[in-house]
């Protein structure tokens, strides 16, 4: 059997990461069944910076892409390349950007087999329902829909008292020692590096090359 490693840094509310994630799957879906797959999710923060309470949506990316003209040809484009993994972006209802911390310590404390799971919950939440995914009382509802515990409560409360956050930074850390400037970065059985939006194919001649 062969096996396969793979470190996925990503942060939640990136666009080209949750298409990434949905085009590893693709790929390891069509790979060889006889193939032990193994998933490590990293947090990093494209903005690190944002207040808690998180910050308007369009101001942030108006002022970071260069005006209004350009906000929206990147939000069509969101759109376009979305629908080639089957993903829906609702933008028009995406009105924070969030501080995503939090978030990074939900799929920290959430048990290996629920983590892409709950991943995609969050990437669901935001993109398609605008719910804002740095509101620890959103992300103690997702994280009971999907099994990491029997209560809200307890799950903000876990979060609130900075369970995951190790992890977080350590994501953090990891990715500057590499020398990750963006996500999606993934890093195959410690040793092939790639960064940026990849095609299923070309996953899979990556694995084929293992």
């Amino acid at each position: 059997m062969n096996n396969l490693t793979i470190d996925v840094f990503m942060d939640t509310i990136c666009p080209w990461c949750r298409m990434g994630t949905a085009s590893l799957r693709t790929a390891l879906n069509q790979f060889s069944d006889d193939t032990e797959v193994t998933l490590r999710w990293h947090a990093f923060q494209l903005n690190p910076g944002i207040r808690s309470e998180g910050e308007d949506y369009r101001e942030v990316m108006t002022g970071r892409l260069g005006g209004a003209a350009q906000f929206e040809a990147r939000m069509r484009q969101y759109n376009e390349y979305g629908a080639h993994f089957g993903l829906e972006y609702n933008m028009d209802s995406v009105k924070f950007t969030p501080n995503t911390t939090l978030s990074h310590q939900l799929i920290a404390i959430t048990p290996e087999e629920l983590q892409e799971q709950l991943i995609e919950s969050i990437y669901t939440a935001y993109f398609e329902n605008g719910i804002n995914v740095g509101d620890v009382n959103e992300l103690a509802k997702l994280g009971k829909a999907v099994g990491v515990t029997d209560t809200v409560a307890e799950l903000k409360s876990r979060l609130l008292n900075g369970e995951g956050l190790e992890e977080v930074k350590l994501g953090q850390r990891d990715a500057q020692k590499i020398g990750i400037r963006g996500v999606p970065y993934y890093v195959i059985n410690d040793e092939i590096h790639l960064s940026g939006l990849k095609s299923p194919d070309e996953f899979i001649q990556v694995f084929k090359n293992i």
